[in-house]
C-alpha cells in the first residue's frame, strides 16, 4: 500500500495538513528509512525522519527488546570502566603533598630513632619510596600509598 506512489502522495498530504495518525507517519517514516526518497517526496522524507528517528526500532517489539539488550550491554560496559577507572588507573589527586612526604617520613624516624640515620623520599606517582638508612649501614625499604576510600596514608615495608 505504502509502496504505491499515489497512495504516499495522500498520505504526505495528510501529513502536511497535520491530519495522518501516528501509526501513518510511522509507516512514512519506516518506508523513508528503507527506500530512497524521489526528488519530488525529498524534504518531506526529511522531514518525517525528523519527526520519527526511531519510530520504526520503538513500534516494533523485537526491535524494542534487542534495543533494551543492547541498553543493558553498554550499562554494563559503563559499570566496567567505571571500576578500572576506580581502582586500577591513579587518579589525579593521588600524589602526595611535600607535608604529607616530610609527616611521614617523621613518623618512620621517630619509631626507631636512635637506630635510622635518614630518609630518602621518591615520589613514583600515585605512590612514594621511602629508603631508610639505617647507623649500621643497612637500608630498609617502604612504600607510601594512600587509602581510596578514606584518604589516609600507609606505609608499607618492603621485605628485601
Amino acid at each position: 500500500m505504502i509502496m504505491n506512489k499515489k497512495h504516499r502522495q495522500k498520505l504526505i498530504a495528510r501529513y502536511l495538513e497535520a491530519d495522518t495518525t501516528v501509526q501513518e507517519e510511522i509507516m512514512l517514516a519506516e518506508y523513508y528509512r528503507t527506500h530512497k526518497a524521489e526528488a519530488d517526496e525529498a524534504d518531506v522524507a526529511r522531514l518525517i525522519l525528523m519527526d520519527y528517528p526511531v519510530a520504526d526500532i520503538l513500534s516494533d517489539p523485537e526491535r524494542k527488546r534487542d534495543i533494551s539488550y543492547i541498553s543493558m550491554a553498554i550499562t554494563a560496559i559503563a559499570a566496567c570502566i567505571a571500576l578500572m577507572v576506580m581502582f586500577i588507573i591513579p587518579r589525579s589527586g593521588d600524589e602526595f603533598t611535600v607535608s604529607e612526604i616530610a609527616e611521614n617520613m617523621n613518623i618512620l624516624m621517630e619509631m626507631n630513632n636512635q637506630d635510622v640515620e635518614s630518609i630518602v623520599a621518591e615520589p613514583q606517582g600515585s605512590k612514594v619510596i621511602l629508603t631508610a638508612t639505617l647507623k649500621d649501614g643497612n637500608t630498609t625499604t617502604f612504600i607510601m600509598v594512600r587509602n581510596r576510600w578514606d584518604g589516609s596514608t600507609r606505609i608499607v615495608a618492603q621485605n628485601e
